[in-house]
């Protein structure tokens, strides 16, 4: 079967490869010694746990290659790529760019894999296995759909649903669903998740029933005004604050006390983290199940033991503006912690990074800052030999708690121009963990300015953005149009820790930043799978759930 187009290259290569794509069967401490046979795959609750593993890595190896960062970093102008993907920062992607089509597939992969894990569960299991395992199967299969979905809808808008792969083979071409079918579909999906997953993880790292309430949570809140620009649903609102509580007060999870810990390997799967694509740790790449992207982020092979590292990423200058704010009595500061552990910064010790030689300054003179999250430091000490080329060690966070605690208090805030009340007090737990000034009140604003600094490189911005454009379009598009999307800029510290951006060095950009418009706000469909597919170009249709 030749492939014609990415929708179809995430199907047939997932589909076909069901047997072998297991992780392990405790998540990813080992590799499995043996394929199992697929009649036989599930002949135990320990095989459907090996092969839901792949649910954890092979199912999201696409997107985390490189995909999100693209989407996540570039796009909203948190990072900018000036030799290697410039068009995501300038907003400036086409159908043709190449990068679209594997970010396209890569939310498919997910798709694909949930739907065969779905079939394989009702067709394939022995009578050995439980009730108990096929539910966790069943809950995390129907989890990572539903997000990949969500966050599909966020960059396309009206996108393709299936359950059955097999639809897809037989007939590419297939018609977007209209957004109000997808938003009842994912809520299906992470509803039946929070049913059917355990309380408690079965094993680290495992999904439980409050990481599919925190996602649906999300879901909520993005609902609540997606359709009703200006004005969020009060039952929307009231349903997301009430599954926020619920995995405050009663889920497994707590804030983690240091922030920079939260980007150290030891530290996977962490109390705070509610769900996480989970990487093999190996001392060189596995692919598929490995994650890849260290190369894309590390500036210099010197902070990562001396593997390949080519980026040339650079924080942009109007992210660095979100990192002062203003206190209760009016006082200008700096962040600390969340700036240096996001980003290199000029004449920032690093201990955990190059221990044996007593860690690793980046210099003062330096006048740019590239990510630092994300990048864990070299092999030896720092992470017991588990980095070397498009090798990290490092989980993808896909929720933690703190996320929760902004989602409460933006739900509390609703349409009111300031919040004072309920909900503040989680806003100003995120801001006391990093020992940051806690506020009496907040705006739109703050929270908007709060979840870039606390996920920054953490690849969730743009979702936020498309979430907040449908609740104040004009706004958003101001902003966004607004923005400082170029990269000719240099910078140093402060003596209290600011940021000193040097005037005569911003250059005005060589090329056009694409204005966003209600028009182009979504990126376009990938080329290819337009031709093969041109119902991709007519209106949405109604989902036919009776299927």
């Amino acid at each position: 079967m030749k492939i014609r187009n990415y929708l179809l290259a995430a199907v047939a290569a997932l589909t076909m490869g069901m047997s072998s794509v297991s992780c392990s069967s405790d998540i990813l401490e080992h590799l499995p010694e043996n394929s199992y046979i697929e009649d036989n795959f599930y002949e135990s609750d320990e095989a459907l746990m090996a092969s839901t593993a792949s649910l954890y890595c092979r199912a999201w190896f696409d997107y985390n290659s490189r995909a999100l960062l693209l989407m996540g970093a570039c796009l909203p102008n948190d990072v900018y790529y000036r030799w290697s993907w410039p068009s995501y920062t300038r907003f400036q992607v086409t159908a043709l760019d190449q990068e679209l089509g594997d970010i396209w597939k890569s939310f498919y992969s997910v798709v694909t894999l949930s739907n065969a894990t779905l079939a394989n569960i009702k067709t394939k299991c022995g009578p050995d296995v439980s009730e108990l395992a096929r539910n966790t199967a069943m809950g995390e299969a129907r989890l990572m759909r539903g997000i990949a979905l969500f966050w599909a809808m966020h960059i396309w808008g009206p996108v393709i649903v299936f359950e059955d792969n097999q639809t897809v083979v037989d007939n590419p071409v297939q018609p977007k669903i209209v957004e109000e079918d997808i938003f009842k579909f994912v809520i299906n999906d992470l509803t039946a998740a929070s049913e059917l997953l355990p309380e408690k993880p079965s094993e680290p790292g495992r999904a439980t029933s409050y990481s599919a309430k925190g996602m649906l949570a999300k879901v909520y809140l993005a609902r609540s005004s997606w359709f009703t620009p200006g004005e969020r649903n009060a039952e929307d609102l009231a349903k997301c604050k009430e599954l926020c509580l619920d995995v405050i007060n009663n889920g497994p999870y707590s804030l983690l006390p240091d922030y920079e810990n939260l980007f150290k390997y030891r530290y996977n799967n962490n109390q705070e983290c509610m769900l996480a694509m989970q990487w093999y740790k190996s001392a060189t790449m596995t692919w598929y199940a490995g994650n890849t992207n260290l190369s894309d982020l590390a500036f210099s092979s010197d902070v990562i033991g001396g593997a390949a590292a080519w980026a040339n990423g650079r924080m942009t200058m109007e992210m660095a503006g979100q990192y002062k704010y203003l206190d209760d009595k009016g006082q200008e500061h700096w962040e600390g912690k969340r700036m240096w552990t996001t980003w290199f910064v000029p004449g920032h010790h690093y201990d955990y990074i190059n221990i044996a030689d007593g860690g690793y300054t980046y210099a003062a003179d330096n006048t740019s800052m590239p990510p630092k999250k994300g990048v864990p430091g070299g092999p030896d000490d720092d992470n017991d030999g588990f980095v070397s080329m498009m090798n990290s060690p490092l989980n993808t966070y896909i929720q933690r708690l703190a996320d929760v605690y902004l989602m409460y208090a933006e739900a509390c805030l609703g349409d009111s121009p300031v919040l004072t009340g309920e909900g503040l007090q989680y806003f100003n737990a995120v801001r006391s963990r990093v020992e940051e000034a806690t506020v009496s009140s907040i705006t739109f604003e703050d929270i908007m300015r709060e979840r870039r600094v606390e996920f920054g490189m953490e690849y969730s911005t743009w979702y936020d953005f498309m979430s907040w454009y449908h609740w104040k379009p004009e706004f958003m598009l101001n902003f966004l149009n607004n923005q400082m999307r170029t990269y000719g800029f240099e910078l140093s510290m402060g003596p209290n820790g600011e940021i000193i951006i040097d005037p005569e060095s911003i250059e005005e950009p060589s090329d056009v930043v694409s204005v966003v418009t209600h028009d182009n706000i979504h990126l376009p469909f990938p080329e290819a799978d337009v031709i093969q597919n041109p119902l991709l170009k007519q209106d949405p249709v109604r989902y036919n759930f009776s299927e």
